[in-house]
């Protein structure tokens, strides 16, 4: 059995120059049509199974994977359901519980309206650089970002302590739109929950969008049981099968990371390493492959990498 899964976050049909590359719902469509060439698309519930029973056959699926919760990923259930095909919707839940707007979705906006040469002086003028050290591997993690970008988002997502991060593009952030407002925009709400455990569809993509290695283990307990709490509570989902590591790196998320995650009772887990898991990947189900949509057959890259 080989297994591709695709990931995907923002999807609209308005480009912004800066900050976020999404893709349009016709360029959706076009990849779902491209992927059905190669692969037969796979539900996480039929994944779960197979994982759960090690029932594993000789052909190639695809899992499609959308992260962070964001509503117009409606759109895109729209076109799964035309379409007959399954996906799976990973929602980040501080956002919605608390309408607030994670950082790095503020970070997002923000360089939709400023240059990245703004916000890396703001900071600087707050904070001193010199003593940072950036990874060896800085360039795998970002893989589609210039040098000065790929270090302002190391910066931001993993060298800067949580608290700091936050406060200063919580000051960026807040001079430009308001987060209750723009936090019910952006992200879904408890009825789009609901229908997405519904049918099957639903995964967590943990509390406050935070990098799972960067935290105690403590703290990553919490940051899953506090989105499980919100999950089963307030929206009343049916078991929540599986889950998606924010950033997904290995900056992001470690054996370490699997093994508490797996005390929850997921069936498998989501990172951002890059490639096709095959049988033995699934010895170690917490800690899966994945592939950014651009990658993927019929995305913005034309690679045929992944075309079996």
């Amino acid at each position: 059995m080989r297994l591709l899964s695709v990931n995907y976050h923002y999807i609209r049909d308005e480009k912004p120059k800066n900050g976020i590359y999404p893709i349009t719902l016709k360029e959706l469509s076009y990849q779902i049509d491209e992927l059905s060439k190669y692969y037969s698309f796979i539900s996480q519930v039929e994944l779960a199974k197979r994982i759960d029973n090690s029932d594993f056959d000789n052909k190639n699926y695809c899992l499609l994977t959308f992260d962070d919760g964001l509503k117009e990923q409606m759109g895109a259930l729209e076109i799964l359901n035309k379409k007959g095909i399954p996906g799976v919707f990973y929602v980040t839940t501080d956002s919605i519980r608390n309408k607030k707007v994670a950082s790095v979705h503020q970070l997002h906006h923000i360089r939709t309206l400023l240059s990245d040469e703004e916000i890396y002086s703001f900071i600087s003028s707050k904070v001193d650089l010199s003593s940072i050290k950036y990874p060896d591997n800085i360039e795998s993690l970002y893989r589609y970002d210039s040098s000065e970008i790929k270090k302002l988002k190391y910066l931001l997502n993993f060298a800067m302590k949580t608290e700091k991060k936050d406060k200063l593009i919580g000051e960026l952030f807040n001079n430009i739109s308001s987060l209750k407002e723009f936090s019910e925009k952006l992200y879904m709400n408890k009825n789009n929950i609901k229908d997405l455990s519904q049918m099957g569809y639903l995964g967590t993509h943990t509390d406050a969008h935070l990098p799972l290695e960067t935290l105690s283990n403590s703290n990553v307990r919490r940051e899953i049981k506090n989105s499980l709490d919100f999950l089963y509570n307030d929206c009343q989902t049916k078991p929540i099968l599986s889950i998606s590591y924010p950033y997904g790196g290995n900056k992001a998320v470690s054996e370490r990371v699997a093994n508490i995650s797996s005390e929850f009772g997921f069936s498998f887990g989501l990172t951002m390493s890059r490639g096709i898991n095959e049988n033995k990947d699934f010895n170690h189900p917490l800690m899966l492959k994945r592939i950014d949509t651009n990658d993927a057959p019929g995305g913005k890259f034309k690679s045929r990498e992944y075309c079996l």
